[in-house]
């Protein structure tokens, strides 16, 4: 416990280059050392969360679920909590983007997507539960300049890792977030594997290719650097969070400040004002598909 505490909180300093190999030379000390090793991950572990993302159809008023649920499509991403909300993956904003059923039946243009149930719980929790992230909102906002990251204002919100901002060659980890089954299986279990990532020079760009293992398994990731904030003080700041682009590619976006937060999608200029009021589960039977991807009406 004492270890995990003298990497997780820290206090806020510069990035020292020297910080990744003084690291290392301590987890070769404490006996951490190798590939198994999972300090770096419990430590950031507590600020991550998972985030399931529902959506469904909207024809003529009438909403459409898919396969006898009251939602049509979800996403599961990897969310990061930071003080003052919490950043988000672009699939939570617009998870039917790289839905290939509701690309089927979009075409005509006879459905809408809708937002619908939003679901959260850390890495820890087995349930679900509820929240209200006001997608749609000012409180939500993109952090980069091609919109693949968002952040969810929260005033209330003082936990979460710190941000590295600056630019410059970069020396840390990548920890990606694996699911035991599928992506969009909702009993998922979600472990973190993490391993060593450097970038020379991050004045050239914001967005780096990433290819993380096993990467139908991925969520998202994070990369984490270490810092020195006083003898025997070992940080970790977040410098970047993996997200997929929007052709369904993993990239990394760096945090360092380049980006404009005034950006606005066309989705979110398109945002439907009307507020979202919480429906409870379908009692009626519903009308049988089709297709497993051909919409059903919810009663």
């Amino acid at each position: 416990m004492n270890r995990f505490c003298l990497i997780f909180v820290f206090g806020l300093c510069g990035f020292c280059a020297n910080a990744q190999s003084l690291l290392g030379d301590y987890l070769k000390d404490v006996g951490y050392e190798g590939h198994n090793n999972s300090i770096i991950s419990e430590a950031v572990a507590p600020a991550l969360t998972i985030i399931r993302q529902q959506y469904r159809l909207e024809r003529g008023g009438e909403y459409y679920g898919k396969n006898k649920r009251p939602f049509y499509g979800e996403t599961y991403t990897l969310g990061v909590k930071v003080s003052g909300g919490t950043i988000m993956q672009r699939g939570v904003v617009i998870p039917w983007e790289n839905d290939a059923d509701f690309h089927r039946v979009k075409q005509g243009g006879k459905y809408r997507p809708a937002i619908y149930w939003s679901l959260q719980k850390s890495l820890s929790d087995s349930i679900w539960k509820t929240v209200e992230l006001e997608l749609g909102t000012q409180y939500v906002s993109p952090i980069d300049k091609d919109s693949l990251l968002f952040r969810h204002a929260d005033a209330m919100s003082d936990f979460g890792l710190p941000i590295d901002e600056t630019s410059g060659q970069k020396k840390g980890y990548m920890v990606w977030a694996y699911v035991n089954s599928n992506v969009n299986d909702s009993t998922m279990q979600v472990n973190l594997r993490q391993v060593s990532h450097n970038i020379e020079n991050t004045e050239d760009s914001s967005y780096y290719s990433v290819s993380p293992k096993d990467a139908d398994k991925v969520i998202g990731g994070i990369f984490v650097i270490p810092a020195i904030e006083r003898a025997g003080y070992i940080k970790l700041q977040m410098a970047g969070i993996a997200t997929k682009n929007k052709e369904g590619n993993w990239t990394l976006c760096l945090l360092a400040k380049k980006s404009n937060s005034n950006v606005k999608t066309e989705e979110l200029e398109k945002k439907d004002k009307r507020q979202r009021k919480k429906k409870d589960e379908p009692k009626s039977k519903q009308e049988e598909a089709i297709d497993e991807f051909e919409p059903t009406p919810i009663k």
